[in-house]
């Protein structure tokens, strides 16, 4: 039988790549239950509350420092009401947002063939400067909602 090492008499190498071993076998799992950001946002609370420095459950579970110290903000303060919520990022904002439904007016009447054209129409009629692509994303978009 292979003489075994105690955890922490191992080299720091050999001691660190188990605990990444480990966190990744505890994410994999969890994700077959809670989503992928929720699961690294579980073991960062646990690994936070065992001591574990930032800069390290940074490295071991992939969550960037800035959501480290809000996790840990939020487990000191008490406020974990929002500890399993996931949400949406912001975006940019739509250049159509306030003149969308101008603009499917004006294609309806108009003759437009190309989508460049549309893109030059919207250029000229509400000096917004747009590409083709997302003369494309408004079309489908008001497909789908129509």
């Amino acid at each position: 039988m292979a003489k075994q090492i105690h955890f922490n008499k191992m080299p720091d190498d050999e001691r660190q790549l188990i605990t990444l071993k480990i966190v990744d076998s505890i994410c994999s799992f969890l994700q077959l239950f809670i989503s992928p950001v929720i699961a690294r946002r579980l073991i960062s609370a646990i690994l936070i509350i065992a001591g574990v420095r930032s800069s390290e459950i940074t490295r071991l579970t992939g969550l960037c420092e800035r959501s480290v110290r809000n996790l840990k903000n939020q487990l000191v303060t008490g406020n974990t009401d929002g500890l399993f919520e996931v949400n949406g990022g912001r975006g940019r904002k739509s250049k159509f947002k306030d003149i969308e439904s101008q603009i499917v007016e004006e294609i309806e009447k108009g003759n437009y063939q190309t989508l460049q054209q549309i893109a030059d129409m919207v250029n000229d009629k509400f000096d917004i400067n747009v590409s083709i692509m997302a003369v494309s994303r408004l079309l489908k978009k008001t497909k789908s909602a129509s």
